[in-house]
């Protein structure tokens, strides 16, 4: 009987340190997040009534073959946009409005779990404290069903299939969050052109007008309306028709803003000069940023070194083709097989 006060005593302990077992329970469900993680700051705190606490993947069941139907007629009137004229498509409406509100729940609980990541473009004059104020949340195909179709839109795959090659593939997909106060990024053009500011690093331009193929297409999936207040992507319209690190100066006297809608999606070469505005409202903004890459392009991201076996084990078709999961280089040729593996009369047929 003298036990029972030593066992009060330990159990009030307990739920000091660890607030309830239900809060304990709630942590280890989330086998994408360790339980023990401790961000060191916490941008949730920015978010005020958009704030998610519970773990949204728990509560919602991802559709992934039901997309909302789109009229798929107009694809080569955007290919000409996108590659000769203004060089930005905004696709309106393509995802539902739940998917998308899960999409977003999922990116604001995913940065309250794990805090601060490497984030790009800031601005020469931004403090440390204003760069806290843009949010990257990355290797997004390991963190939710959701963003595994997001990437597998037909429509924007088949728009992509026409410029960068119908074996193109996924180069990164990360979400970027601008919190209110955030002063926006550096105007730039992005990988593999993102350090064409310094032409060292870069060969000599081709001699041949045919050779310069595109080596970057962007989506940008809008989790949020963008407006002009909350710092809507700026760009500069018809930038994709040359490699140019843009100018500052020459920037800011001539961007338009792509505002639009949540379940929007805006399609551009990686060319076109562009960066996210400041956010001078009270609320977060969100995006998906996806890239795509020829699939000679070496990718930003290490994605199939970083995907659970699970994910890798239940990719679609489309899905395999986007990691080059099946495709052959580089190769031990010295191993391979003795036939004929390349040319047109190829005997190898890798697709």
């Amino acid at each position: 009987m003298y036990l029972w006060p030593l066992v009060t005593l330990i159990f009030i302990n307990f739920v000091l340190q660890f607030g309830s077992l239900e809060n304990c329970q709630k942590e280890s469900i989330d086998t994408n997040t360790p339980a023990d993680s401790k961000p060191k700051y916490r941008p949730s705190d920015k978010f005020t009534k958009q704030e998610v606490i519970v773990d949204p993947r728990l509560s919602y069941k991802v559709n992934m073959t039901d997309f909302v139907k789109t009229d798929s007629s107009d694809i080569d009137d955007i290919v000409e946009e996108l590659t000769r004229g203004q060089g930005y498509v905004i696709l309106p409406q393509i995802f539902s409005k739940e998917d998308v509100q899960h999409a977003h729940d999922l990116i604001l609980y995913l940065i309250k779990k794990e805090g601060p990541k490497a984030t790009h473009f800031h601005g020469s004059t931004s403090s440390q404290a204003k760069q806290n104020l843009q949010a990257r949340t990355w290797n997004l195909l390991n963190k939710g069903r959701i963003f595994e179709k997001m990437v597998q839109h037909p429509k924007v795959m088949a728009i992509f299939d026409q410029i960068i090659g119908d074996d193109f593939q996924l180069g990164s997909i990360a979400a970027n969050t601008l919190l209110p106060g955030s002063d926006g990024q550096e105007p730039h053009i992005d990988y593999p052109y993102w350090d064409y500011y310094e032409r060292s690093h870069w060969p000599m331009p081709p001699k041949v007008p045919e050779v310069p193929f595109f080596m970057n297409m962007q989506s940008t999936i809008l989790l949020d309306d963008f407006t002009v207040e909350n710092g809507a992507t700026a760009m500069i319209p018809g930038s994709q028709i040359r490699a140019e690190y843009p100018s500052a100066e020459k920037f800011y006297k001539n961007y338009i803003q792509t505002t639009g809608k949540a379940g929007d999606v805006v399609v551009f070469p990686g060319l076109v000069q562009h960066c996210g505005m400041p956010n001078r409202s009270n609320g977060s903004r969100t995006g998906l940023i996806v890239q795509h890459l020829p699939k000679y392009i070496r990718p930003m991201e290490d994605i199939k070194r970083s995907l659970r076996p699970e994910v890798l084990q239940r990719a679609t078709p489309k899905m395999r083709r986007l990691l080059t999961l099946d495709y052959p280089y580089p190769s031990i040729l010295d191993e391979a097989e003795p036939l004929n593996s390349e040319g047109s009369r190829s005997d190898f047929k890798w697709k």
